[in-house]
């Protein structure tokens, strides 16, 4: 990342912080007025050094001493030592002036310093507790923006992108990327602050030594640029690895059971450990880059300062530059308070470098193409009319078409059964419907009007999908079954949960249709969970149904559950039925066989019984294998 883009994406992520100006224009003042008290504490040594304490202590034979009380008691006349007469000599007159001055600018310093006291601890509060806030409120919006980004993104790129990689960008790369921020905003704006109100400050006491000690700033630049870049590229593959740490995890997490049934703990633990070695190796190279980067600025630094009070030391003893004494105990006090806000540049440098490589990354996603927006002049639809007609349709996700040039007419409230081998196109073919892809070539139309034409937003409205995987969210059974129209009656609800045979279940549960379903629904059985995401689709009262390996998992009882729900919406919807155990679908109006991406038959059950061909050979094989499963279950009975 050369430095061009470097600052694109600070920019990038500053660009967050717009809506909180005004909060972080407070926190600016807070900055200031804490860096104002910081020099200004630094800077009271040089009225004490050169007006109170060598004053005075020039004349200590002849002053009378200062105590606590004098202090308070403005305007009165200045003791003499004890035991010893008042003078009316010109010497003694000087002496009681120079007490008198020395007196009047302690008090001030006095004051001015219980103001720092005070001004101090409410600037420090008000800027960390208005910036802090105006950041984690930053971080909330990255996440938002990221997750709803994540949502608008084409199935194309979930069924890409590793579930590990993902989560490690939504979750660890925002919260990197908005260190960004909290060192920009937090760290390097007070730094930046303390630093040119205090190279101000070291201008106004002595331009010469100022002159010198920015000489030697170059050396410190060059360190950093240096070592930017090598920062940034070791922080991106760490932050690489860490998303295969997270896959590893996931794959650990979601697949527990099948690793016990097959005793592979041994083996997971073996790979989650190299993964997490890799892991660590990384994140030294960056410990090692970023820790030799501020190790060298420190001996810099370090090499400054000291060159700088030395020669400091020489002019004053010199009585060279007007330097005094005073001068060069501000000029070393206000350094070393500059020096420190430059270590925090230097420190936050390389941390902010490896902040950008996360940002890098999340930005990827965030530049994406998301789904094709809609057509300007985007029509509505009130469900299916007349048919859904795909006319000469094909489509590959590579180089190997999947669907070829598939022609089919299904008409309205007509249930059509897709089967086919493994890998044919059957649910490709209804994603395209659904616009989850576009074809490469051929439309796809809805009484007449291309689905591309159709508002994404008005054709999902009308599709419910039933999947061989039934997905539940961790909530009750109700607000599963709610989850496609929350303004459903309960009288439409419960019709939903009867045609779906989720009743006969929920009936025996203790507390009914608000009983937690656990992450997953793994509370419940697959049948059950099956039923559920049948109400579910069933309540959204769509046009069009679709069925994709849904009885794939499940038990002869539940797989009737699917057919009684195809056969009570039978003429009402429009039902697609994707099925390799072909009892599902006997009894469809039609039925697509599809071999090689193409239509190779098209008939009711008994008409392709009576052709022969590929759909006579699947039931054949689909009927052989419910056999073996009867026998089986009659055997363990």
């Amino acid at each position: 990342m050369n430095p061009a883009s470097n600052l694109a994406h600070i920019g990038r992520i500053a660009h967050y912080a717009k809506p909180y100006i005004p909060l972080l224009g407070l926190a600016l003042l807070f900055s200031l007025l804490f860096a104002g008290g910081r020099f200004g504490q630094v800077y009271l040594m040089k009225p004490l050094l050169d007006d109170v304490l060598l004053p005075y202590e020039a004349n200590r034979s002849d002053a009378p001493p200062i105590t606590f009380s004098d202090l308070w008691n403005a305007g009165e006349p200045a003791a003499s030592p004890p035991g010893e007469p008042a003078s009316a000599d010109g010497a003694s007159s000087e002496a009681a002036e120079v007490r008198a001055t020395a007196l009047a600018v302690f008090r001030t310093i006095i004051l001015v310093g219980i103001l720092i006291v005070v001004a101090i601890p409410i600037a420090i509060y008000g800027r960390a507790y208005t910036t802090n806030y105006v950041l984690k409120r930053i971080n909330v919006d990255i996440k938002q923006e990221l997750a709803a980004k994540l949502l608008r993104l084409p199935l194309s790129f979930h069924y890409a992108a590793r579930s590990g990689d993902t989560m490690t960008r939504l979750l660890l790369d925002t919260d990197r990327a908005n260190k960004a921020l909290n060192l920009v905003f937090m760290e390097f704006l007070q730094a930046i602050i303390m630093v040119t109100i205090g190279l101000t400050t070291l201008y106004l006491l002595s331009w010469q030594l100022s002159l010198v000690t920015l000489v030697a700033a170059p050396t410190t630049i060059g360190v950093l640029w240096y070592f930017a870049d090598k920062i940034r590229r070791s922080a991106t593959r760490r932050q690489e690895q860490l998303g295969e740490v997270t896959q590893r995890l996931l794959n650990i997490l979601t697949g527990i059971k099948v690793i016990k049934a097959f005793r592979g703990e041994g083996v997971e633990t073996e790979a989650f450990r190299r993964e997490t070695r890799r892991y660590f190796k990384r994140s030294m190279k960056v410990v090692r880059t970023k820790v030799l980067a501020r190790s060298l600025t420190e001996m810099t630094n370090n090499g400054i300062s000291i060159g700088v009070l030395m020669l400091g030391a020489l002019l004053v003893l010199g009585r060279s530059w007007g330097l005094s004494a005073g001068d060069l105990a501000a000029f070393a006090g206000i350094l070393t308070t500059v020096y420190k806000p430059i270590k925090t540049l230097t420190r936050g440098w390389g941390e902010l470098m490896e902040s950008l490589a996360s940002a890098e990354r999340f930005f990827e996603v965030l530049d994406l193409e998301e789904e094709r927006a809609d057509p300007p002049d985007a029509v509505r639809i009130d469900g299916v009319s007349h048919s859904i007609r795909f006319d000469h349709v094909s489509f590959s996700y590579g180089r190997e078409p999947v669907l070829r040039d598939v022609s089919l007419e299904v008409k309205a409230g007509e249930v059509v059964a897709l089967v086919g081998r493994t890998g044919t196109g059957k649910t490709t073919l209804v994603d395209l419907l659904l616009r989850f892809h576009d074809p490469d070539s051929g439309s796809i139309e809805v009484d007449g009007t291309d689905v591309r034409r159709i508002a994404r937003e008005s054709l999902l409205d009308h599709v419910a999908v039933v999947t061989q995987e039934p997905f539940l969210f961790d909530v009750t059974i109700e607000e599963n079954v709610r989850y496609g129209r929350d303004d459903a009656g309960d009288d439409e609800f419960l019709a939903a949960c009867r045609v779906a045979h989720v009743d006969e279940f929920v009936d025996q549960l203790p507390e009914g249709y608000a009983t937690e379903v656990g992450e997953f629904g793994l509370r419940l059985s697959g049948g059950q969970r099956q039923r559920i995401t049948i109400a579910r689709a069933i309540l959204k009262n769509p046009a069009i149904l679709v069925f994709d390996e849904a009885t794939s998992a499940l038990d002869a009882k539940t797989e009737r559950t699917v057919q009684d729900a195809i056969d009570a919406l039978r003429g009402q919807r429009t039902i697609f039925v994707i099925a390799h155990r072909l009892s599902t679908i006997r009894n469809a109006d039609r039925i697509v066989v599809l071999e090689d991406g193409a239509v190779s038959q098209q008939g009711s059950h008994d008409q392709l019984m009576a052709r022969g061909g590929l759909y006579r050979e699947l039931v054949s094989l689909s009927t052989e294998s419910l056999a073996d499963e009867e026998g089986a279950a009659s055997t363990e009975a």
